[in-house]
């Protein structure tokens, strides 16, 4: 049976995120199962030529086969450029002109990660399904103001803020998404948790489990732990960065003790780690900065940590609760739908409503309360181990994609 897999990011040219790390273990696994043809969507032709033929031979020499039509639309590469503001303006325009270059020869069409409305358009004639890894959309459009005000704010430096982010969603994504849905209907929509789903007001299937993490990281676990809080993802208002300085200032007092805050990973912007560090010498809170760590760094910061505390405001599965859990290190987290709907039943997670500083601070000291033995215990709870066992291999989501996909062909 013939698969065509549409996606821009497995050309990119470096690395694109949880959800490209995703859709390549769960594509190289459906190779087992499907004839996999490779139908680069729009998107790459953005990128460096030269670049995308060397990408695009490694991809081959690993058993994906490509249209033999891409390789025809890079010596025009220029007609399907777009950047600024044409890359919003005309995005739907390319993707469309893209897919009439392409001969679809397959079963059904699939997009691991959807990244681009080429699926809408190649899949015109043929069945076709897609998994979101974020909302397409925000449905609700009053309920995603009064958040974006509270958490996004205003960048002073750039002039973007709340606003832009809002128009975006009115003006283009909602309005696109929803003619699109109605004029070419997917097979499926699926998504890596119910958060996307629910945020975008859509039914669809859940791909249990939507994640995996490297069973490597088991072996730092219950190797003790030291007296530091860390939080690690990108550093900026999404991910809650700005509220964390907020959060430990009032740990401190609950605890009755200072105690050293490790913070891993890159600033967004320098409007972002200005302000971060405004609040962090206002509040005299202790702070370790280690940027951009290895893998190898970062898994042992993490696993020796008493806490990790994780504000965020946007996620559609959060890998770094996974791996915190899968490193022997308890959470607190915002509810937003994504962390309640994958993470609600564990202990080794507290969750308190979105924007509640106050409650996070509370759950958090309670943790680092904690005796060594009583947190060990705590990440050794039968459901929570079973839970990273059925997380531990990437075999698992690949098998769940698989089953959605013969369900609709």
């Amino acid at each position: 049976m013939k698969l065509g897999i549409v996606y821009n990011n497995f050309l990119a040219p470096k690395f694109a995120g949880g959800g490209y790390v995703h859709a390549y273990e769960v594509v190289t696994r459906l190779k087992k199962d499907f004839d996999i043809i490779y139908y680069p969507s729009s998107p790459v032709f953005n990128w460096d030529k030269d670049k995308l033929e060397n990408k695009a031979k490694e991809l081959e020499k690993q058993g994906i086969k490509i249209v033999p039509e891409f390789y025809t639309l890079l010596e025009d590469i220029s007609k399907y450029r777009v950047t600024g503001i044409k890359k919003f303006l005309s995005s739907e325009k390319i993707a469309k002109e893209v897919s009439e270059k392409y001969k679809v020869n397959v079963d059904f069409l699939y997009e691991p990660d959807h990244t681009s409305f080429d699926i809408f358009y190649l899949g015109k004639n043929i069945k076709f399904g897609l998994t979101i890894h974020l909302p397409l959309f925000y449905a609700n459009s009053s309920r995603y103001l009064r958040r974006l005000i509270r958490f996004y704010g205003i960048n002073l430096s750039s002039g973007k803020g709340f606003y832009t982010r809002f128009l975006y969603n009115e003006l283009y994504s909602k309005p696109r998404y929803s003619r699109l849905l109605k004029e070419r209907k997917p097979t499926f929509i699926a998504s890596v948790s119910k958060g996307p789903l629910e945020e975008s007001g859509l039914q669809g299937e859940v791909i249990v489990p939507g994640n995996a993490f490297d069973p490597e990281l088991l072996k730092f676990r219950n190797r003790g732990k030291e007296d530091y809080i860390v939080f690690w993802s990108r550093l900026n208002q999404d991910k809650g960065i700005h509220e964390i300085p907020d959060i430990v200032k009032m740990i401190y007092p609950k605890l009755n003790r200072k105690i050293k805050l490790v913070v891993m990973g890159r600033f967004f912007d320098k409007f972002n780690e200005k302000r971060f560090w405004k609040k962090v010498r206002k509040y005299n809170i202790d702070v370790e900065y280690l940027g951009f760590v290895e893998r190898e760094k970062l898994y042992e910061t993490v696993s020796k940590a008493k806490l990790f505390i994780y504000p965020t405001h946007v996620d559609g599965f959060s890998l770094v609760v996974l791996e915190a859990l899968a490193l022997g290190t308890p959470v607190v987290a915002y509810g937003i739908p994504a962390i309640k709907s994958i993470y609600n039943n564990l202990n080794a997670v507290k969750i308190v409503n979105e924007f509640d500083k106050i409650s996070m601070a509370i759950e958090s000291t309670k943790i680092l309360s904690m005796k060594e033995k009583e947190i060990e215990d705590l990440m050794n709870e039968e459901n929570l181990l079973s839970f990273l066992k059925l997380h531990s291999n990437w075999d698992n989501v690949a098998e769940s994609v698989k089953k959605i996909i013969l369900k609709y062909i």
